[in-house]
């Protein structure tokens, strides 16, 4: 029997503060949101995905460190639906509910907290800020099909979505690139016939 010589992909990274990191986060970025013309539950998860995720790519360390999971609308923090609940009953946050009529409703996140960033350093804000700004003025549903990219599409609902996912570009490769790949294939003799 071999030994796998793969490294393990990445669900979970332990940064100090743990799951309190999503907490504070939850209550900045609702805090940063609460004049935004679209906050949904998706947004708020967009939000948090695209700072960890960036991060991750950039920098191989992501903002939370939590696990993600695969799902119909995009990635989500697989321990949001239980965190957010229990901010709620703690009195942290409130969820507003708005009619947009068409049947898009929205359940908007309200911080009632001040939140304790001393668990983020500058280069995590710079990631989080971004991310804001990116999904600031885009709809629940600009924001979810957004998120459908490559990194996305290779799970299955309810599948991991480890950190190295990141590493993926839904960007076209162009033809240096492309050029480059295939001489490498022609190089390694990787050439089926």
């Amino acid at each position: 029997m071999f030994p796998s010589i793969a490294p393990r992909l990445t669900l979970i990274v332990p940064l100090p503060g743990g799951q309190n990191r999503v907490r504070q986060l939850i209550l900045y970025v609702s805090g940063k949101c609460t004049e935004a013309r679209w906050f949904g539950a998706i947004k708020l998860n967009k939000i948090i995905w695209k700072a960890d995720f960036d991060s991750f790519a950039e920098r191989q360390i992501p903002v939370t460190g939590r696990e993600y999971r695969r799902q119909k609308f995009g990635p989500v923090l697989r321990d949001m639906l239980p965190i957010h609940r229990d901010m709620v009953r703690a009195g942290l946050i409130a969820v507003e509910r708005r009619d947009f009529g068409d049947g898009i409703i929205e359940h908007r996140t309200i911080a009632r907290a001040v939140p304790d960033m001393s668990l983020f350093n500058p280069d995590d804000m710079k990631f989080i800020d971004a991310s804001i700004r990116h999904y600031r003025d885009l709809t629940g549903t600009e924001a979810s099909d957004e998120s459908h990219g490559v990194a996305w599409k290779t799970r299955q609902d309810g599948d991991p979505m480890p950190y190295e996912l990141a590493l993926l570009s839904d960007h076209p490769v162009d033809i240096d690139c492309r050029l480059r790949i295939e001489q490498l294939i022609y190089d390694k003799g990787w050439v089926s016939g």
